[in-house]
């Protein structure tokens, strides 16, 4: 078996979109540049031990104790299925069911951007759904009267002045990438 990994193990044949879910969660979740390979040649192993399935993230080291909990939350968040989560420092999920992880998030840099741009984008296009329903339509100024708002238009349309972050936590992240995995 491999130096350092993180594993899932279930009783389930996961499809191809679960598998996704799965490495993605810990790709976003875990430290940046903790995975085996480079973008072009990530590496990712399946076995069968016993009667269960086993789908493992080669890492470049051990996980803390900290990290692997937060993946373990992550992953409960967007899988639907019965699974044991073991990193390869023997980490398990539920060794200590009292330690209060639920409300400890810490995404990396570069998965926190991705997720905030894609929270941006989402809560843009939200307003916009909003107002149109309201009557408004782009104009390149604002007027309440004849309901025109220069904001109006696909984010990658706006000028920078119009581009407002909603402030997020990392909670509300990962909730955000929860609701919409698919889309990533």
């Amino acid at each position: 078996m491999q130096d350092f990994y993180i594993l899932q193990r279930t009783a389930k044949i996961l499809n191809s979109d679960e598998i996704r879910r799965w490495y993605l969660t810990v790709d976003m979740l875990a430290p940046d540049n903790i995975i085996m390979g480079d973008d072009e040649s990530n590496s990712f192993m399946f076995a069968m031990q016993a009667e269960e399935y086993i789908y493992m993230v080669p890492l470049v080291r051990h996980l803390t104790e900290v990290e692997a909990e937060q993946i373990v939350e992550g992953y409960m968040r967007v899988s639907e299925h019965d699974f044991d989560i073991e990193t390869s420092n023997v980490y398990r999920a539920n060794a200590d069911l009292a330690h209060p992880f639920e409300t400890d998030y810490q995404i990396s840099v570069d998965a926190k951007n991705v997720l905030k741009d894609a929270y941006a984008r989402q809560s843009h296009n939200q307003w916009i759904q909003t107002k149109m329903h309201e009557g408004y339509r782009y104009g390149l100024k604002l007027n309440l009267k004849e309901k025109t708002h220069p904001a109006m238009r696909p984010w990658d349309e706006l000028p920078k002045e119009y581009r407002r972050l909603p402030e997020s936590s990392d909670k509300e992240l990962l909730d955000f990438y929860s609701a919409n995995i698919s889309k990533f």
